[in-house]
């Protein structure tokens, strides 16, 4: 499948042209789930415990001020997802939104977040190393 995946990435930006990269690291797809809150702060506090794939989480203040406020929590999928390998696994980690990038990153949303959280793409090793490289 992540064969697969990179083929179609690959020929994704052949037709976009490399130095289209940075546009497509800014757009999305996202979607509101009912979400299960106590599910997605397990998974979050605790994350790669026998799943599929790592990811990085990432908390801040929605108002804007740290220590003040609601904080918002992200979890950024490590590598590059389908769009619905990106949904169906947000859903299994109880989030209550998502956010598939283009480049294919996924963000999967908690439920203090406003905004489908985080705007911009932060996946690890999504786009796979090597492929920004080749963009200059």
């Amino acid at each position: 499948m992540k064969s697969l995946l990179t083929i179609y990435i690959l020929l994704s930006f052949g037709e976009l042209g490399l130095a289209n990269m940075a546009q497509m690291r800014k757009k999305s797809h996202t979607e509101e789930f009912e979400g299960m809150p106590a599910l997605f702060r397990a998974m979050s506090s605790s994350p790669n415990d026998g799943y599929t794939y790592n990811w990085s989480v990432v908390s801040f203040s929605t108002n804007g001020q740290p220590g003040s406020g609601v904080n918002c929590t992200v979890l950024y999928l490590d590598q590059c997802t389908s769009w619905n390998k990106c949904r169906q696994t947000c859903l299994k980690t109880g989030a209550t939104s998502y956010r598939w990038f283009h480049d294919g990153c996924c963000e999967c949303v908690g439920e203090l977040c406003t905004n489908y959280g985080v705007n911009e793409s932060r996946c690890r090793l999504c786009p796979e190393p090597g492929l920004e490289d080749e963009e200059d």
